[in-house]
């Protein structure tokens, strides 16, 4: 099953970048080549930067692909390295369920504030793609826990 969410976020990842590299295009046209203001545009290709990054951000943490600096990791070796590792996975499930418990109550605050050039776009969507990618994050750094412990015993 984690393989095929990994397979669908990625997909939905690259139809998000292409619907952006598509606004983008249209904005620049707009503005430079038909001197038309396109503020929708604006906002369509910041809610869909938000959801290109915390939508993938969950596949390069379940890949271990995160850009680190691993100096103490790279000195440790066996046990040493495991709790390491265990340390630094709790570290980061707390930043997870920290930045979850934010995005929640901000989706809840914002859900009716309309975005005046986007009138069917609420602010409280943005937050919910936010908690929705935060809690695949959570899932996907539990599931690497429990896989390297299993390992590690």
């Amino acid at each position: 099953m984690i393989k095929k969410l990994e397979k669908f976020l990625d997909m939905l990842g690259a139809i998000m970048i292409a619907v952006l590299f598509a606004t983008i295009i249209i904005q620049v046209a707009a503005r430079v080549v038909f001197s038309i203001p396109s503020t929708w545009t604006v906002e369509v290709g910041r809610a869909l930067f938000l959801a290109v990054v915390f939508l993938l951000t969950p596949v390069v943490l379940l890949n271990s692909s995160l850009m680190m600096i691993n100096s103490l990791h790279d000195m440790t070796k066996g046990k040493g390295r495991f709790f390491l590792d265990l340390l630094n996975d709790l570290f980061v499930d707390f930043i997870l369920v920290t930045l979850a418990l934010g995005s929640y109550e901000r989706t809840v605050e914002t859900w009716a504030i309309e975005i005046p050039t986007v009138e069917w776009m609420k602010s409280g969507y943005l937050y919910l793609v936010m908690l929705i990618g935060t809690l695949l994050m959570l899932g996907f750094s539990l599931y690497n826990t429990a896989s390297r412990i299993r390992k590690g015993l």
